[in-house]
């Protein structure tokens, strides 16, 4: 019994040895494919660095300005005379202002829209995001305008033109904050 327990000793010892010279071998891979892994690397690149003076950064920084004071679009001045304008003020000495509610949606993107054709068709809207009990609204209104009657006559126009009813709240310049952009 011994002996065959000798035998398998020695043939898995013979088996080891062979499958730790061999195995290296055949799992290597030739020196060709060795030479080709290495060859693919590509070269380092080349990388030039060039000196900048203050005067250049300034300069570019002039030319940047110029540029994007082209693309700006063109200041709109009010030429209306306000001086006339019997301003009231409210408890926190804010002028009272007016706007015309044209509509709330659940969805921002219908606001957009709305307010995108009243923009189309020349009237200065805004959204205000409010929150409700049944999650964000969305209120498309035109305006600021100082007087009410004015307020009421272009939703009266809206309303025409539109065939949107709405109706005048007011303005309080605290809400800006929650005023989608755009």
């Amino acid at each position: 019994m011994e002996s065959k327990l000798r035998q398998r000793v020695i043939g898995a010892v013979v088996l080891t040895s062979l499958s730790i010279i061999i195995l290296p071998v055949l799992l290597d891979g030739s020196a060709e494919d060795r030479a080709r892994v290495v060859a693919s690397i590509p070269p380092a690149p080349k990388i030039e660095i060039k000196t900048l003076t203050m005067s250049d950064v300034t300069k570019k920084m002039q030319q940047m300005e110029r540029d994007s004071a082209v693309r700006l679009p063109r200041e709109v001045v009010d030429e209306t005379d306000y001086s006339d304008e019997n301003a009231s003020l409210d408890k926190n000495s804010l002028p009272i202002a007016w706007s015309w509610q044209l509509g709330s949606f659940k969805n921002e993107d219908n606001a957009k829209k709305l307010r995108a054709t009243l923009r189309d068709a020349k009237y200065r809207s805004y959204i205000l995001q409010t929150k409700t009990r049944e999650g964000d609204a969305f209120k498309v209104l035109v305006g600021p305008m100082l007087e009410k009657s004015a307020v009421e006559r272009i939703g009266a126009e809206i309303a025409t033109q539109m065939k949107i009813e709405g109706n005048a709240v007011r303005y309080q310049i605290e809400e800006d904050g929650a005023q989608l952009g755009g």
